[in-house]
């Protein structure tokens, strides 16, 4: 009886450990990624557990924004370490979409070059999507990752 309960209490410690590393490393990255954007204010942070899964291209998530017209936003993106150059944020609407002509993305993919922030001056007021993934092809593990939308500014 004495091994049962020992048992049972150390497979709930090994359960919790599991579960605040998952947070933290969400924490994390959302200060780390809210830090760094230089004369900018932080307004909201997309958080997303990224897991590829055999025969499915499309990973990660997808949320709902509104932007207003002449108003400069940034968005950044933060992963673990190893994971940087595995992951893409890309910001889209109804009429430009995800994987065809984007307003933005951290991930160019004709020079094929990372960056880790780019700056979107809106010049319409509309509902726009952010999308965080695994690229194409790219990683089949799991991570976390952290996009941060921030205001630069009003437009001239």
């Amino acid at each position: 009886m004495k091994r049962l309960f020992v048992i049972l209490i150390l497979a709930i410690f090994c359960l919790s450990i599991s579960t605040k590393v998952d947070a933290q490393c969400k924490q994390q990255l959302v200060y780390q990624c809210a830090t760094q954007t230089e004369k900018a204010i932080y307004l909201r942070d997309f958080n997303t557990k990224l897991r590829r899964e055999k025969g499915i291209d499309e990973t990660g998530m997808k949320w709902t924004v509104v932007l207003n017209k002449g108003t400069q936003y940034r968005f950044s993106l933060c992963a673990p370490d190893g994971y940087q150059d595995m992951v893409v944020l890309t910001l889209y609407d109804s009429e430009h979409p995800e994987n065809s002509k984007p307003w933005g993305c951290t991930y160019d993919k004709t020079t094929k070059t990372d960056r880790k922030s780019f700056d979107f001056i809106c010049n319409k007021t509309a509902m726009y999507y952010i999308s965080i993934r695994f690229k194409p092809n790219v990683g089949d593990k799991k991570a976390c990752a952290v996009g941060i939308l921030s205001f630069v500014g009003k437009s001239k």
